[in-house]
């Protein structure tokens, strides 16, 4: 439940500005849309832990999958790479690991940020050791590797 604060602190303090001033109407618009996203964020967040709870794990992953389905501006990539890789815990958490190994393997897309793409490797490569994949998490462990040195300092 600590994912949710990252969608609440995100309404109070936006993330970084991003390059170049823009003008007064268009950052107000720009805003609007973010506060608007990071608000149904979060009660798509709490939706996905209630139907864990509650067992119905087609349904969070569903739900899950609907916050990375969003429009997003590059720098909100620090704070999707913190919820997704929270929900694949909260699966693994739930004995569902396959369901958070098929989230983010399904929105690896979305993450531009090399060192970002390495964490989703890296979380998919303990998601497959886990379940006794042993051979598919070296892989996984692999690429993280080579995007993290392939990453600029």
């Amino acid at each position: 439940q600590e994912c949710a604060a990252v969608w609440r602190f995100a309404l109070c303090a936006p993330a970084a500005a991003d390059a170049g001033p823009a003008p007064v109407f268009q950052a107000k618009a720009v805003e609007s849309a973010l506060a608007r996203n990071l608000s149904m964020a979060e009660s798509q967040h709490e939706i996905v832990l209630i139907l864990l709870k509650k067992k119905e794990f087609a349904q969070a992953f569903a739900e899950a999958d609907k916050i990375f389905q969003m429009e997003w501006p590059a720098n909100e990539e620090p704070r999707l790479l913190k919820e997704i890789l929270g929900l694949s815990g909260q699966f693994l958490k739930n004995d569902q690991g396959p369901l958070g190994l098929q989230l983010l393997e399904k929105n690896l897309k979305i993450f531009k940020v090399h060192q970002h793409q390495a964490a989703i490797w890296k979380e998919m490569g303990y998601l497959h050791k886990t379940a006794g994949n042993d051979d598919r998490a070296l892989e996984c462990f692999k690429k993280a590797q080579q995007l993290e040195k392939s990453s600029p300092e």
